[in-house]
């Protein structure tokens, strides 16, 4: 059975939105912008791991474009953002948690929904 056009679409435009914010958010942690820096510093996140998360969610957004690695990078960008979450419930900052649950939960739609390039038999 193949995906409809109109959820390749939905597909297609979130998986555009979480990359646009995977790309901005590692290209901010692995330059160290001020923005990132302010972000992490409640947790006291070293700048070597912060650099290693942005890292991981550029890969992750990277390998989300391609078909065969949409899986594993979709997975990469979870992984980043259920490790902040875990920072903000440790700093008990939860109005943080909230804010950034969202995410968890576009992920896991864009997952169940599949990559709108792929071919389903």
């Amino acid at each position: 059975m193949d995906m409809p056009i109109a959820l390749r679409l939905l597909s297609g435009a979130l998986l555009l939105f979480m990359a646009w914010m995977s790309l901005r958010a590692g290209w901010g942690m692995m330059t160290d912008s001020p923005a990132m820096t302010a972000f992490f510093a409640p947790f006291g996140t070293d700048p070597m791991l912060r650099r290693l998360l942005g890292f991981v969610g550029f890969a992750g957004c990277v390998m989300m474009f391609f078909p065969r690695t949409f899986v594993w990078g979709s997975w990469l960008n979870l992984a980043v953002v259920l490790f902040l979450l875990v920072q903000f419930a440790f700093a008990h900052d939860w109005k943080g948690l909230l804010g950034e649950s969202w995410v968890v939960v576009l992920g896991f739609v864009i997952l169940w929904l599949g990559h709108p390039l792929a071919r389903t038999s």
